[in-house]
């Protein structure tokens, strides 16, 4: 249904409203591994070649996924594989394999580096719908940022393989925008769409983990500009373009370069597992928001009953948000910046940013 702006915007906080009073599981994420091959200056989860973390098995893996298949219609839920690099974990595909014969769509976000002709082979096999691939600029940009001099090539040879006949229905890639690529964007963009990628998201590198480095931050005009960026390819590109589902942006500015108006869905349409099995309602989120841990507890129970604080986040009215006039489209941020230690978002982007003039 289209409505005037200004009634749309006032029937936000009901859309919000409706949206967490009926959690509805889309997106399971298993993060397999911590263990990765390169070394990214803006890693959230400060992944290292050697994890002090083992893998998560994939028994146990198959354990949850048994479990949501045995309660809920998996035909709308899509399994996510995540590290880490998945593919640093032996039994990726025996993973894949199992979500396939149970039903699940899955995907897996990798950085490109590890895959051949072989290994597209292996995943087609294994029932792999969807792949997201990261390229974080042009060749010297790109390798910088991710540690490891060859990564480029690499994650544009895995593009090309994935784009394959034999490569998944599904295929997109996204990019971390920092002010290092700010300035090749639009030759990212070319690039892509050379390689007949059908989608692109960008992202910013959010303050966590590795990420927090200030040199790998957007300052407001470098923000400002960036969405001007995406919402001038959005409307001109061959691709499908979008802002990556990370920060309220402001409502004019939210729907200026994204399909939907923001709502951070962890705990409502997203939730899963990590590599030391404890229940997370998004892979970034701090740790010790964990709602139990599979080894000892049931996925599905921690769904249905201890999702409520992702659900219900009036307690996070505080600090940055305890006055807001946005409190209503917003809620707070992503769940993923929300800082324990101090009780209030490490960013406010629509504040950081001054969106609202920008949008106006």
């Amino acid at each position: 249904m289209n409505l005037p702006a200004g009634a749309r915007r006032r029937l936000l906080p009901l859309y919000h409203h409706a949206v967490r009073r009926s959690p509805d599981l889309r997106y399971l994420f298993f993060e397999i591994t911590q263990r990765c091959n390169l070394a990214c200056r803006h890693c959230g989860s400060d992944c290292q070649v050697s994890s002090i973390h083992e893998d998560l098995p994939v028994e146990t893996a198959l354990r949850v996924a048994r479990e949501v298949a045995s309660t809920m219609d998996v035909r709308r839920v899509t399994g996510v594989i995540t590290g880490g690099e998945p593919l640093c974990h032996p039994g990726v595909f025996d993973l894949g394999t199992g979500l396939s014969e149970l039903g699940f769509r899955w995907g897996m976000v990798t950085n490109g580096w590890l895959w051949e002709a072989d290994t597209v082979a292996r995943a087609r096999a294994a029932g792999m719908h969807s792949a997201c691939v990261s390229l974080d600029g042009l060749r010297e940009t790109h390798d910088a940022l991710r540690g490891r001099p060859g990564s480029f090539e690499r994650a544009l040879r895995t593009i090309d393989l994935l784009r394959s006949a034999g490569g998944p229905p599904v295929m997109d890639v996204v990019t971390c925008a920092h002010p290092g690529n700010l300035d090749e964007l639009h030759a990212v963009h070319d690039l892509l769409v050379a390689h007949r990628v059908p989608a692109w998201r960008i992202f910013t590198i959010d303050p966590i983990g590795r990420g927090a480095d200030p040199a790998l931050q957007l300052d407001r005009d470098s923000f400002q500009r960036l969405v001007r960026t995406v919402a001038a390819l959005r409307a001109e590109s061959p691709m499908k373009v979008n802002f990556g589902c990370g920060g309220h942006l402001g409502y004019g500015t939210n729907l200026a370069v994204r399909d939907a108006d923001y709502v951070c869905l962890a705990g409502i349409r997203v939730g899963g597992v990590m590599v030391d099995g404890a229940i997370l309602a998004c892979p970034n989120i701090d740790r010790r928001l964990a709602q139990g841990n599979v080894r000892e507890d049931s996925f599905v129970q921690a769904w249905r009953e201890r999702y409520q604080p992702f659900r219900d986040r009036r307690w996070m009215r505080q600090g940055l948000c305890r006055a807001c006039r946005e409190w209503g489209q917003c809620q707070g941020n992503d769940m993923h910046l929300w800082d324990v230690d101090q009780n209030q978002t490490r960013l406010c982007h629509h504040r950081a940013y001054d969106l609202g003039k920008f949008a106006r």
